[in-house]
């Protein structure tokens, strides 16, 4: 079982938005974690982390889950429920 994913920082910039699919084990959460990165690859601290619960069903709809923030060297985590039939999405926002 897959037990970490990483997107490089060209990933992000480039398409903008990156997709992965995974199979989760069969606990009732799971944790996140990673950094933000400024489009020159520095960390960026403070940076907002929105929380998404998307249904499969229909994407354009989503619940706002909530928010987290990076830390000063620009890494963030985050437990999530699992939740059948829907999906989370994790958009990044800075001052920056």
């Amino acid at each position: 079982m897959l037990s970490e994913l990483s997107f490089t920082g060209c990933q992000l910039i480039c398409e903008g938005i990156v997709t992965a699919d995974i199979t989760l084990s069969c606990n009732s959460f799971f944790f996140i974690t990673g950094t933000v990165y400024s489009p020159s690859g520095e960390p960026l601290p403070h940076a907002a982390i929105e929380v998404r619960l998307l249904d499969i069903s229909d994407p354009n709809q989503f619940i706002r889950v909530g928010v987290t923030f990076s830390l000063t060297d620009g890494t963030f985590g985050v437990s999530l429920p699992q939740i059948h039939g829907k999906q989370y999405q994790l958009l990044a926002y800075s001052a920056v």
